[in-house]
């Protein structure tokens, strides 16, 4: 095991938090398109509207709910990863909105350009798939909902596998937060249908040859 650390340790590290920082760039692109949030933030916006509680304390109440079966069925998905999304997540995307802020780029400023908004979502739909695949194929912690669709597909043996269990948590969340009042745009039903698929396709053809994962000696 100490032979197994040593010798991905430090490279897996750089990947993962690499993996969350692109993550967060691409939730920033889906942010300024001004086309919608993601489904599970769009649920969260919408229970949260019912209860005497904001956003951010609900969906932590639910990271901890959620990780609570989790670490008891897949206790290696409490790492770094899993710490480093929850933590330092939205603080990166309130960077990278800060960042983009300074040269004028905000919602209000591209909201009469279609061309740029599009751009927008397509780009950071994409950068988004790919900060998941990379932080997710490091396997050192996954965030709760991530992992959601990776239990799915351990669980029944790749019957169904997870880029079709993510399609259906993301559609589960949209209607959930469409029916609680949340905001349910383009970027969220394009999220809820191509954000598995997508991350199949990088774990597979891209994380998997730039980082290549042993699995850990049970």
């Amino acid at each position: 095991m100490q032979e197994y650390f040593r010798q991905i340790g430090l490279k897996r590290i750089i990947y993962t938090i690499l993996g969350v920082v692109i993550l967060g760039i691409g939730i920033t692109g889906l942010r300024l398109s001004g086309f919608g949030t993601d489904p599970y933030s769009c649920m969260n916006i919408g229970l949260s509207s019912h209860l005497p509680i904001s956003y951010g304390t609900l969906q932590m109440i639910e990271n901890v709910l959620l990780f609570i079966p989790i670490i008891i069925f897949y206790p290696r998905s409490f790492g770094l990863g899993a710490l480093f999304n929850m933590l330092c997540l939205g603080y990166i995307v309130d960077f990278c909105m800060w960042l983009c802020s300074l040269v004028g780029v905000t919602v209000e400023a591209v909201a009469g350009y279609i061309a740029m908004r599009i751009l927008l979502l397509l780009v950071g739909l994409l950068v988004f798939c790919f900060g998941v695949a990379l932080y997710m194929h490091c396997d050192l912690g996954i965030a709760p909902y991530d992992m959601i669709g990776q239990i799915i597909d351990d669980r029944t043996h790749g019957r169904y596998p997870f880029k079709w269990a993510r399609v259906t948590t993301d559609l589960l969340c949209m209607v959930i937060g469409f029916v609680s009042g949340g905001t349910v745009g383009i970027a969220t039903v394009v999220v809820a249908f191509f954000t598995g698929p997508v991350v199949s396709w990088f774990r597979e053809h891209i994380a998997s040859r730039l980082l290549e994962v042993p699995k850990v000696p049970q």
